[in-house]
């Protein structure tokens, strides 16, 4: 009798067991679909309405500029923007940031009667070939330094009949003796032409001519960055015992991606070396590179160069040091940081609205098919949506919430299913039980 019993009960503990398993993998899996779900609004602090042109339809693709607030509350170096549509549908976007673009293509090109006529200009012409290869730039090829020589371009058709495109472009060369400086300058921007030819002379003026060795011909386009100029809040200076003068800049905020320094100088014919570094609480610094500033205004070379680029940082504190030597400190002023402009490329996902949230230190990145469609796409031109005032997120914990209160559903659910499986079970042994032992009145069960 106890033999039947206890093989009966293990079938019932069994199927109680699968059946326990499967809740364990339901709840598993809805455990960490939770816990790995990259967008939860517990960890993102602000967020701003994306606000639409009218006339927009779902599938259309729409550009947002981001702004100064996004920068200073953008926590992780904008690897925390998130776009929501409705309440929790996370949109895939694309950022673009509007950086200077140089397009140049060099153009297969003959260079005949080079030559110079005393006392005027040296000159070359170019032949580009039959094909009418489109073209906008010239390089000169020269050995010489320390010149400074305005030019004029003409094109040709048919190598007889000439038309200016461009008189009074300056190229120029000028080296230190030690050859530690050297600001260098033999390229000419024209029209793009398809004409087969080209003449480009130098005018010398006088002086010794030009020695041309070569040229080269390019399609060139240069498109500017775009960007936005942020004046410092306050400014400082000092200046150290080894006679470099530090100039201090505060931007007010920190996330600004800042990726130049300008400014301007009272100060005449001068050539220093300088170096930036940044901060965010101005007791540690961290170096961001150097270069040479001057300016000259002499009969040789006028020319100037007064800004600092950096690695695009994203600090809120900034210092220039000048290497003044013996000198007298350089009269600088009107400083500004210089940071690229970015927009979000995205298309609109329904009629719910959309909102950018941002604010988690600890966001990744996200990856989305988008940034490799984009460059397919015709995206000029296209309806221009703005953001609104910054705003609170009223559910922002900044940590980890327990599962069971994202999820209220799941422990109720859980002990539900939990009950349900414990009166199967305990069914299955009661009625077991019954087929194999004797009934309260002390009969037997027949064979």
């Amino acid at each position: 009798m106890i033999r039947r019993l206890t093989s009966a009960v293990p079938g019932a503990t069994l199927r109680a067991a699968i059946f326990l398993g499967i809740l364990a993998a339901l709840v598993a899996a809805g455990t960490a679909g939770a816990l790995h779900a990259d967008f939860t609004l517990f960890h993102w602090q602000y967020f701003k309405s994306v606000d639409l042109p009218p006339g927009l339809s779902a599938g259309d693709l729409v550009e947002v500029p981001l702004d100064q607030e996004v920068f200073s509350g953008d926590t992780a170096g904008e690897s925390d923007l998130r776009l929501i549509s409705g309440q929790d549908r996370e949109v895939p976007y694309h950022l673009l940031a509007l950086e200077n673009q140089v397009i140049r293509e060099a153009v297969p090109v003959d260079i005949r009667d080079l030559g110079h006529v005393a006392g005027e200009y040296s000159s070359f012409v170019a032949d580009v070939g039959e094909g009418g290869a489109l073209h906008s730039e010239v390089e000169i090829a020269t050995p010489d330094r320390n010149f400074r020589r305005n030019t004029l371009v003409e094109t040709s058709g048919d190598g007889e009949t000439w038309a200016v495109v461009r008189e009074g472009g300056e190229i120029y060369d000028f080296t230190s003796t030690d050859r530690q400086f050297n600001a260098r300058h033999t390229s000419i921007q024209f029209p793009q032409t398809t004409a087969r030819y080209l003449r480009v002379r130098v005018l010398n003026g006088g002086e010794t001519p030009l020695e041309i060795t070569g040229a080269s011909v390019f399609l060139s386009e240069d498109i500017p960055a775009q960007e936005t100029v942020y004046p410092p809040v306050s400014i400082s200076s000092d200046r150290d015992e080894s006679g470099t003068t530090f100039h201090h800049l505060d931007l007010g905020v920190s996330g600004i991606p800042v990726s130049r320094i300008s400014f301007r100088s009272g100060t005449p014919n001068f050539y220093r070396s300088a170096g930036v570094e940044g901060s965010h609480d101005r007791e540690e610094w961290r170096g961001l590179g150097g270069a040479h500033i001057y300016s000259f205004d002499t009969p040789k070379f006028v020319g100037s160069q007064l800004e600092l680029a950096i690695p695009e940082s994203r600090f809120r504190y900034y210092r220039i040091g000048v290497e003044d030597g013996d000198d007298t400190p350089l009269d600088l002023h009107g400083f500004a940081l210089h940071s690229v402009d970015r927009k979000l490329l995205f298309r609109l996902q329904s009629e719910d609205g959309h909102f950018l949230y941002y604010g988690n230190p600890a966001a990744v990145a996200p990856s989305y098919d988008l940034a490799h469609i984009v460059p397919y796409l015709e995206a000029d031109d296209l309806p221009v949506g703005a953001l609104g005032s910054q705003q609170l997120n009223e559910a922002f914990t900044g940590e980890d919430v327990p599962l069971t209160e994202r999820l209220p559903w799941l422990l109720p659910t859980g002990v539900a299913l939990a009950a349900l499986v414990v009166a199967v079970l305990l069914y299955g042994v009661v009625r077991q039980a019954r087929k194999v032992l004797p009934p309260p009145d002390g009969s037997t069960n027949s064979p």
